[in-house]
């Protein structure tokens, strides 16, 4: 093997993508990379609000995530030949959470609302491990925190 190829979280090079108001998270790694896709910003758009792993877990987001996630696993498989894979994610994302995420919110009418972070995976990131596993790709985990944790 030759090194590492960090496969990262969209936002972790583009804090554009970010929910309003969440603080840009420390990438501490260095390249080569592959920038997954973001898969909240593709379905709900720049303008979209804080959401927990529950509201996400459904069929159509699971299936949504593993179509988006495809040339990405087919860079990551031939990459898999020659390099080690390092996945970095998001601590407390719903989506792209490794060993952290949210729960919480129980839908209804817009307003602030309590959630908290748990233990567990993102959704995104829990059907890129399932698909990364049929295909025989073998990586490390990791998971980027906000400057303010």
């Amino acid at each position: 093997m030759e090194g590492y190829v960090y496969v990262v979280s969209h936002c972790l090079l583009n804090p554009l993508v970010r929910v309003r108001g969440l603080r840009q998270p420390e990438l501490c790694h260095r390249g080569p990379f592959i920038q997954l896709p973001c898969p909240e910003v593709i379905y709900m758009g720049l303008d979209r609000w804080a959401v927990t792993r529950n509201q996400l877990d459904v069929p159509e987001y699971r299936r949504f995530c593993r179509e988006l996630m495809l040339s990405s696993l087919d860079a990551m498989e031939m990459l898999s030949r020659r390099y080690r894979i390092a996945i970095v994610g998001v601590a407390g994302s719903p989506s792209c959470g490794v060993f952290t995420t949210t729960t919480g919110y129980q839908g209804g009418r817009v307003r602030e609302s309590e959630h908290e972070e748990i233990r567990g995976m993102g959704i995104f990131m829990e059907e890129l491990r399932r698909a990364m596993s049929e295909r025989g790709i073998d990586v490390e985990w990791h998971e980027a925190r906000s400057r303010e944790d």
